[in-house]
């Protein structure tokens, strides 16, 4: 029998791991694919903004056995990355291994998100991922009613895209619901722009 999913808070000292957690959970991602073709980039990408956003401005959550984990942000942050060395590199390596359409695909993607991106305050729940081996053994609710939980209890609504048309049942049991859905580019992915109340 799988072990009931435990949850706690996580910080720098858990970096490698959710970095592994994150990069294997979305390795299959629709949007994450069709933006960032390259998988052997996640860990990067992963990386820096864990470490540059939410560690330090962010709520990260991870399950103590290390299957799942999820990034969110409090009301009134930004998903913003200052250029750096580390960011230009692997946009490097993601130019020299598909050429500039990803950089295009990056544009049209962070557009469309702002586009349906509420703007009033909200905590923001940017990437939940339970590792491929772990899925169907209850990690994702944990972790959603965990980050769920602090929004009530703070009396605040809440909001994600699902790049992913299966995770959205998943959302639509913890309360969230779908505000509106539209292809990512001309040619890409759905994506799914769900809301949820705060509950009493």
């Amino acid at each position: 029998m799988d072990e009931a999913p435990t949850i706690r808070a996580a910080g720098s000292v858990d970096l490698d791991l959710l970095v592994e957690i994150l990069s294997n959970s979305f390795e299959h991602d629709p949007v994450m694919n069709w933006v960032i073709p390259s998988t052997t980039l996640y860990s990067d990408f992963f990386r820096l903004i864990i470490r540059d956003i939410y560690v330090p401005r962010g709520i990260v959550h991870v399950e103590e056995t290390g299957r799942g984990a999820s990034l969110w942000l409090p009301p009134g942050e930004r998903f913003e990355l200052p250029p750096q060395w580390a960011l230009l590199q692997m946009l490097g390596q993601l130019v020299l291994r598909k050429g500039l359409r990803p950089l295009a695909r990056m544009r049209e993607q962070s557009a469309l998100f702002a586009q349906y991106r509420p703007r009033e305050p909200h905590f923001y729940l940017q990437f939940v991922g339970c590792k491929q081996e772990h899925q169907g053994e209850g990690v994702g609710s944990a972790l959603l009613k965990h980050g769920t939980r602090l929004c009530d209890e703070q009396a605040m609504p809440a909001y994600l895209e699902s790049s992913n048309e299966v995770n959205v049942p998943l959302y639509l049991r913890h309360g969230f619901e779908v505000i509106a859905q539209a292809p990512v580019g001309t040619e890409g992915p759905r994506a799914w722009f769900m809301w949820r109340e705060a509950k009493r």
